[in-house]
């Protein structure tokens, strides 16, 4: 099993923004590329755990958070770090997108996301860490 390092997307990764929803929106921290790439030399998976309630709220759609982290993935390749892979919770109990409108377990704080990203990369969480900025 791995250890792996979970980084939250929006504050951690990449500057808080409000709902992005614009690739120009997308603005990294000057450490983001250095920080990935140590945790990756390091022998950590690193994964991006975050709550994408805008995607419930009607705000951004669910193809362009697939496009926002193909673009984090790419922009972090340049630069020598790898994000071994990405979740995401699109719920949020007061949507307005009905099949994204409810209480679920991949909300953070609830450990979902972190229990499938263990399932399916083989991940040792008693011996991993989670990073954000709340």
């Amino acid at each position: 099993m791995k250890r792996a390092v979970f980084l939250d997307r929006d504050g951690t990764l990449i500057e808080e923004s409000g709902y992005l929803d614009r690739l120009e929106r997308l603005i990294f921290f000057p450490f983001t590329v250095d920080a990935v790439r140590v945790l990756n030399r390091a022998g950590f998976a690193v994964v991006v755990v975050s709550n994408q309630a805008g995607i419930a709220r009607g705000i951004v759609k669910e193809s362009f958070v697939d496009e926002a982290h193909r673009h984090i993935a790419r922009q972090l390749e340049a630069g020598g770090a790898t994000i071994d892979a990405f979740y995401y919770c699109p719920h949020y109990p007061q949507g307005v997108i009905e099949q994204y409108s409810r209480l679920c377990d991949c909300r953070k704080p609830q450990p979902g996301l972190l229990l499938r990203a263990a399932a399916d990369l083989d991940i040792d969480l008693e011996h991993s860490f989670v990073v954000g900025d709340r």
